[in-house]
């Protein structure tokens, strides 16, 4: 078959492969002998009820007494089929199928007994209308032989609904093309529409993801049990890298001392350790190498002695009030990234405020206005239209009418801290390759920030599936000394950079309010001035902020945008800085990963595989997978019933052969990895984008999970440290199979664990925190003195709702982990 070598593990029956493997058998042939068992019993109970009520000149009941006997011989062979079946498939190990070959001629018995109990229960059925109670004289016979009937009809469906399940309807196609049926299948039950001639010509729709998933999922015919017993064994290994030496180094001891990169480090930071600060940026996103954007971007011999050309960490160790600034910092615009989330995930991370959101007369008042308002549908002749950009209703001459903004902007206003007047722009239109964004007022810190939304729909789905690299331009970026795969980018986060570019440039929002630039001359298309489509600012709203700072941020997929944005857009703001929450591992070559260190820091939760994925960590994982299960030297059922109940005592030695004794491995199992082997080499070949390496942007700072063991921690503080790591050490380990790798992504997490380690380094720094944390009201109201004092107590009012939020989800941290014991491989 095209989908992988032969002879690996997926049960092949009538010329077709199955969703299962014949050593996932155990479990169902255990539950039919089971209910065979109980029902033979409950048969022979009835033929004896039955034998001695029978009329004895009756010849229709005689003859019902032979289709009892019958049935009970059908379900006794089956039991007696399904206990052979079991023993065969407890032989062997995972990758060693030919020890079950004789699965194949049971399993064929066993279908023909299935159509002869089918044929017994139809012989019944007709039997039974044709003698009905007239041959009985015992009372309730009748009804035992219907209750016999009808058992049988019941467990009959039972079988077939098992095939149904295990059957694959596209076994017989390429792995790509079985994948783009299931996908096509799966946006016909979303109603998801065909995709428009844009989304086309970007391969923007759901065929995208299938053909991701049929490039990676294709090489061997691993069933989803063997995927699941390779996971397991995987986790048993990564919870020994776990356990052992911790990836990079505390940002409180610094790079090793004596690398030729720390010492150029020091020399060139203490040239200029007096603007290390200023205008609300802390220290640690200025730049440790030299400020010249050609030196940031330097060739991989330029580097240190690591020829690590992804290395641009800092090498000084940090105090803890610099490193508490820097945490707090970084809290607070991962905030501003879960603000651009809107109301869903803000109810996620805050169920009480996001409810309370919902149901404050606002809230109501939009239902009202949005969903149904009858003047409204009056106007536009029955339909209500919602502009895509602002995300209210509008009316036909482009109007807004009665009812206040929507409930994701409000969120986004909450969550951010913010006033209405501080928001300047949101765009909600959301496609593949259309991120939703905005630009808002950073009073506080004296900064303009543009918020990219991260993954949350299916669009963006298909936005990250683009995995595979296109070359960014040279000249636009300013690094012409740049070339090839040197400017290679993750492909779905260019289209949606490039879609906020072509919508910034058309708006001129960041050009009026940090440039001073008067806005553009209004079009013919433009919405009327005041309308609900119309986000234009006004002169007196946009002057003022002449030397704040840009700061890009964003989680996830926006984490990757944002990154991609500052490279086009540092060239005409140079004070740029970005916060990458979570950023896609596969983001950007090693050079422009590193030259983005200069303004750019990137957060990594715990063991998050989004910010571990690309398309060399997921060849990995999947060699890694096969060569676990062909170490493994004890059998599926068994794996995973060891993993199930009790995990925390099986070692890896337990379940798996050592890798340098090759010798003891099956001949078989050798053999099917060989296989694999070549038809990887093969394939990466064939597509070498697949194994593009591709690095997250900029500073790492890894949020690592202590190892703590069963000791409860009191506080997230107690469960993390901060390191700085480079992307090549983080890409090297790969993804990490453990219990908490994808929820480690979600940014509500994210942004309680960043502060409550930026109050863990406050605690052991002189100053305190009110001046430092994003959540201090005063810090958050600090610069409102131009609008008077009640202006701002009104400005630390609606800043303390913010504030609140984060302090919730510290909260919630904590008390998600009362009672919950810490495993060393948490």
């Amino acid at each position: 078959r095209a989908s992988g070598p032969a002879g690996m593990p997926a049960l092949s029956l009538f010329g077709r492969t199955w969703l299962v493997a014949a050593d996932d058998l155990p479990i169902p042939m255990m539950c039919l002998m089971v209910v065979h068992v109980v029902w033979c019993t409950v048969i022979l109970f009835v033929y004896e009820r039955a034998h001695q009520g029978l009329e004895a000149r009756c010849a229709a009941g005689k003859t019902a007494m032979t289709w009892l006997f019958g049935t009970f011989s059908c379900f006794f062979l089956s039991m007696c089929l399904e206990g052979l079946i079991l023993r065969q498939s407890l032989k062997g190990t995972i990758l060693q199928p030919n020890k079950r070959t004789h699965i194949n001629t049971l399993l064929y018995m066993h279908f023909t007994l299935t159509i002869a109990d089918v044929c017994f229960t139809a012989l019944g059925t007709l039997l039974d209308y044709h003698v009905g109670n007239s041959c009985y004289v015992r009372n309730h016979v009748h009804t035992a032989i219907v209750v016999v009937i009808v058992g049988n009809y019941f467990i009959i469906a039972c079988n077939f609904l098992g095939v149904a399940l295990i059957f694959s309807v596209f076994a017989h196609l390429p792995s790509e093309e079985r994948w783009n049926r299931m996908f096509s299948i799966l946006g016909c039950c979303l109603c998801m529409p065909a995709g428009s001639d844009r989304e086309r010509d970007n391969q923007g729709t759901l065929s995208q993801i299938a053909t991701c998933f049929g490039e990676v999922f294709q090489g061997a015919d691993l069933v989803p049990s063997d995927i699941a017993a390779g996971l397991a064994l995987l986790a048993l290994q990564h919870r020994g890298k776990l356990e052992g030496e911790p990836l990079g180094w505390s940002v409180t001891e610094g790079a090793a001392r004596g690398s030729r990169g720390a010492r150029r480090e020091r020399g060139a930071r203490e040239a200029r350790r007096d603007e290390a600060t200023r205008d609300g940026v802390t220290a640690p996103l200025l730049s440790d190498a030299s400020p010249s954007r050609d030196s940031a971007s330097a060739s991989v011999s330029d580097d240190d002695d690591s020829n690590d050309p992804t290395a641009s960490t800092i090498g000084e160790p940090m105090s803890p009030e610099a490193l508490s600034d820097m945490l707090a910092e970084a809290a607070h615009y991962a905030r501003w990234a879960l603000a651009a989330y809107g109301w869903m995930l803000y109810t996620w991370a805050n169920p009480s405020g996001g409810l309370a959101l919902a149901c404050s007369a606002r809230g109501l008042r939009e239902c009202c206005c949005c969903c149904c308002p009858a003047e409204l549908r009056k106007k536009n002749g029955g339909e209500v239209l919602m502009d895509p950009e602002s995300g209210l209703p509008v009316t036909d001459d482009g109007s807004e009418p009665d009812g206040p903004e929507s409930l994701d902007r409000e969120a986004l206003k909450t969550c951010a801290g913010i006033r209405g007047e501080d928001l300047f722009y949101v765009s909600f239109t959301n496609g593949s390759g259309e991120q939703p964004y905005f630009i808002a007022r950073d009073a506080a810190r004296k900064a303009i920030v543009v918020s990219v939304r991260g993954t949350m729909s299916v669009q963006d789905c298909i936005t990250d599936s683009m995995y595979k690299p296109v070359m960014l331009n040279a000249e636009a970026i300013g690094m012409p000394h740049l070339r090839g795969a040197q400017l290679h980018c993750h492909a779905g986060v260019v289209n949606a950079a490039n879609f906020i570019l072509s919508d910034l440039e058309r708006h001129r929002v960041l050009h009026q309010v940090l440039l001073g630039e008067q806005p553009p001359a209004p079009q013919a298309t433009d919405a009327p001035r005041g309308a609900a489509g119309d986000q234009r600012l006004e002169y007196d709203q946009a002057r003022g902020h002449e030397g704040w700072t840009l700061v890009l941020c964003g989680h996830s997929l926006g984490a990757g945008v944002a990154t991609v944005l500052s490279l086009h857009l540092r060239n005409t703001f140079p004070d740029v800085r970005v916060w990458g929450i979570e950023p896609p591992g596969g983001l950007l070559s090693a050079e422009l990963a590193k030259a983005c260190g200069e303004w750019t820091v990137s957060s990594i939760h715990g063991n998050d595989i989004i910010a571990r994925l690309s398309g060399p960590c997921l060849l990995k994982l999947r060699r890694d997978l096969v060569d676990a299960l062909a170490r493994c030297k004890v059998s599926k059922f068994s794996l995973l019933a060891r993993v199930t109940l009790g995990a925390r005592d099986v070692e890896e030695s337990d379940v798996l052969f050592p890798p340098d004794q090759e010798e003891v491995l099956p001949h078989e199992a050798t053999r099917l990895r060989e296989a694999f082997e070549r038809f990887h080499v093969r394939q990466v070949s064939e597509r070498p984008l697949m194994a593009a390496e591709l690095y997250p942007p900029g500073r790492l700072l890894h949020l690592r999970r202590l190892p703590v063991g069963r000791r409860k921690p009191s506080s997230l503080a107690e469960a993390y440290e901060a390191r700085w790591v480079t992307a090549r050490e983080v890409m090297r380990q790969g993804l990490l199979v453990t219990n908490n790798f994808f929820t480690d992504h979600f940014p509500d997490k994210v942004v309680a664990v960043l502060s409550e380690l930026a109050m863990k380094y406050s605690a052991a720094s002189s100053n305190g925190m009110t001046r430092h944390h994003s959540f201090s009201s005063e810090a958050l109201g600090g610069d409102a003195s131009k609008n008077g004092a009640g202006d701002q107590k009104a400005r630390r009012d609606e800043n303390r709702r913010g504030a609140n939020l984060m302090e919730n989800l510290v909260k919630e941290q904590r008390s998600e982990r009362k009672g919950t014991a810490w495993d060393d491989d948490d």
